[in-house]
Parts: C-alpha cells; structure tokens; sequence
C-alpha cells in the first residue's frame, strides 16, 4: 500500500478545539472544530476523532492487509455461521471503503 497523502501524525490538541501536526517552528494546523449548533461535547468528540485520524487509519490499513493477505479470514473471523460470515464481509468491506475515502492513493 502507498503511503497515504494527508499531513502525517502524529496530530494533537495545540489549543481549545484547533489541532496541528509537527513541532515548534514546524507546526501545520490541521483543522479548528467549531461547536456549531452540534454542542460542547459532541464538538470535544469531534476533535478526538480528528486528532486520532492518522493512528485510525495507520490501524485499519495494518488489519486490512492482515485480512486481504489471507492472514485472517471471515470464515476464522466469524466461525461458520452465516449471518457472522455476512456481518464479516460487510465489516470488511465498509474497512476498505473508509481506507479509500481517506487517501485517494490506497489500493487494495
């Protein structure tokens, strides 16, 4: 898989809801979260989850090639019952759909 083409992490809290990557003199905002009409909490969640987003995808591309290699499989996964195997295959692809969506540059 090509390295993905956002701002690498790791990303973090600089100030209330704004959150950077790089250090000092080499800081790169990545984004400010706004509370809009969502609220205070749902807006300190909102910048957990950005914040996170490098670490989530890093993640979810190291269990995608364990999973797309054959390392594991939905069948191990979900053992032999069908609706678990379907559950598995639905998880799978939403995975790689969101590793997608996240870099123009993944491939499966």
């Amino acid at each position: 898989m090509l390295p993905p083409n956002f701002t690498p992490g790791p990303w973090r809290r600089v100030r209330h809801r704004a959150i950077a990557a790089g250090t000092s003199g080499n800081t790169v905002t990545i984004c400010e979260v706004l509370s809009g009409g969502s609220g205070i909490d749902q807006a300190d969640a909102n910048e957990a989850l950005i914040s996170a987003a490098p670490e989530l995808f890093t993640a979810g591309a190291m269990i995608y090639k364990l999973i797309s290699s054959g390392f594991l499989t939905a069948g191990t996964l979900a053992t032999d019952k069908d609706a678990h195997v379907a559950d598995c295959r639905q998880a799978i692809d939403a995975l790689r759909s969101a590793l997608r969506n996240a870099s123009t540059r993944f491939t499966s």
